[in-house]
């Protein structure tokens, strides 16, 4: 474990260099984003579901997705209790941070690297419930939506995909039918990449900050409710559940994941406080490079 916390903050630190030396530039960084999006993040989602399929796994998966949408209400329940005093731009903010976090893109590649093919596994089935969320009730806090619209932005997201051709190609395995060496090893070679560059990509995103907006008081309040506040709470209300350990971590862990970067587009495209929602997603961003290793060491450490 603190090999991987090592490695981890080793490559932030080495994207961080190149965004200081500017080779990460802002298109570049654009351009990483889609490449991790579109290529890399669903080829580890398919290289996880290259197994065959047992009653255990299949059992562990159905819970996952069931705690998915139970910490999805508890986002929900959250939202209406907190965040009330606060400036309807900021509220809006704070609301979707919490309910969307940036578990696909740091929060996949760290399950993976904790839990190995299992924890990828585990955590593409737990997003499944908060991508729907992000496009129907998450877009809904910032305009209306139509239900094509959030129809339409959930099934044709790369990772949804692959989800989908993962469950085939595990009906496969489970069938006796592989897929061919050199196509299975490419899907292979691709997705691991996924831990380097994206922590590359967040620390070349992290060199474009200025101290200053790390001071933001709400933002460092919000970044103690994600990070930790939060992953405290479903851990303590998961604890005792007869669950499979380790669907039970990589959910928890899940759950310590910073603001989603879609926060600021979604600001900034409908005109609400985008400055506070980029304080949000940096803060949380860079305190998270801690916590998430924290949040790790512990669960590794407590018996579920």
């Amino acid at each position: 474990m603190i090999e991987l916390q090592i490695q981890i903050f080793l490559l932030a630190v080495v994207g961080f260099v190149l965004g200081k030396k500017n080779i990460l530039n802002m298109e570049t960084k654009d351009h990483l984003v889609d490449v991790i999006l579109m290529v890399v993040l669903p080829c580890s989602i398919l290289e996880s579901f290259e197994m065959e399929l047992s009653p255990e796994i299949l059992v562990s998966t159905l819970n996952v997705l069931l705690i998915s949408c139970g910490i999805q209400v508890f986002y929900w329940i959250w939202n209406h209790i907190f965040y009330r005093k606060a400036e309807e731009g900021r509220r809006i903010c704070l609301k979707y941070a919490t309910m969307v976090s940036n578990a696909g893109f740091i929060g996949m590649p760290v399950a993976a690297a904790v839990y190995g093919s299992l924890g990828l596994l585990y955590a593409s089935v737990f997003l499944l419930p908060q991508r729907i969320f992000m496009w129907s009730y998450g877009l809904s806090m910032f305009t209306t939506v139509s239900s094509r619209e959030v129809v339409k932005k959930v099934l044709t997201h790369p990772c949804i995909i692959a989800v989908f051709l993962g469950l085939v190609i595990m009906i496969c395995y489970t069938s006796g039918i592989y897929l061919p060496s050199a196509l299975s090893d490419t899907i292979g070679q691709i997705g691991g990449c996924s831990t380097a560059l994206s922590m590359m990509l967040i620390g070349a995103i992290l060199s474009d900050v200025e101290p200053k907006e790390m001071l933001n008081k709400d933002a460092l309040i919000y970044s103690f409710y994600r990070l930790l506040l939060i992953p405290f709470l479903v851990g303590l209300l998961l604890w005792k559940l007869p669950l499979d350990s380790t669907s039970v971590r990589v959910s928890v862990l899940l759950t310590a994941m910073p603001a989603a970067s879609t926060t600021v587009m979604l600001a900034e495209k409908y005109h609400r406080d985008y400055r506070f929602a980029s304080e949000l997603i940096m803060t949380s961003t860079i305190l998270s490079l801690v916590t998430i290793p924290v949040v790790a060491f512990v669960l590794n450490s407590v018996p579920f």
